[in-house]
């Protein structure tokens, strides 16, 4: 698989799952890198690892000394507790609870016009439709900026992404594959850069007491 990374365990990470992750330098795969100046989606169904995976984002922002800021647009968020294990801080993580579409957009709008955010995560949860001029603004202020802006949505992974102005979309997945291993990945169905079929694919264990 094009982007599999080949990562080296780290003790004493805890993600948002509840997972102990492991993490790499290499700019290839999904990184912030590979997203800036992008409008993304991430997806995820059952077993998914959407918190995992963004929340590995969060903290390669953070270990660069730039900030992110989340939306929360569907009523619900991350499990605080889990991130701040993860190694996040969060007294430097914004978030905004705003459980109506139109004003979580108004809100992601004010974030990405400031220019001040290297990473802006809307939580669409479920609620799968974005108002076509939300997101031609937001691709304008991505590339402007220079912004990573991740759209998280709950559905599965064939079902279309958000919209034409969505440039990268991947759909993640959590398998357990021994009793405190697992492995959390990401098949990118849509890429406007690169393609899509290649993908990113993490080495998780689980935390003493809770596998």
């Amino acid at each position: 698989m094009v982007g599999k990374r080949v990562l080296s365990q780290i003790n004493g990470i805890t993600t948002a799952s509840q997972l102990q992750k492991s993490y790499s330098d290499s700019s290839i795969g999904w990184t912030l890198d590979t997203l800036a100046g992008r409008c993304v989606e991430m997806s995820g169904s059952a077993e998914t690892a959407t918190l995992t995976t963004t929340a590995a984002l969060i903290l390669e922002a953070q270990r660069r000394g730039e900030p992110s800021a989340w939306v929360a647009g569907c009523g619900s968020t991350f499990f605080p507790p889990d991130f701040a294990a993860s190694g996040i801080d969060l007294h430097a993580l914004p978030v905004i609870h705003v459980p109506e579409i139109k004003q979580a957009s108004r809100v992601t709008d004010a974030l990405l016009r400031s220019g001040g955010f290297t990473l802006v995560i809307l939580d669409l949860g479920s609620k799968v439709e974005l108002p076509l001029p939300f997101q031609t603004r937001f691709a304008g202020l991505a590339k402007k900026h220079h912004t990573a802006m991740l759209y998280l949505t709950c559905k599965g992974e064939w079902t279309p992404s958000l919209g034409s102005l969505v440039s990268l979309r991947g759909h993640s997945a959590k398998t357990r594959t021994s009793f405190d291993r697992f492995t959390c990945s990401i098949h990118v169905v849509k890429d406007k850069r690169r393609g899509p079929g290649w993908g990113d694919t993490e080495v998780c264990h689980g935390p003493d007491g809770l596998c």
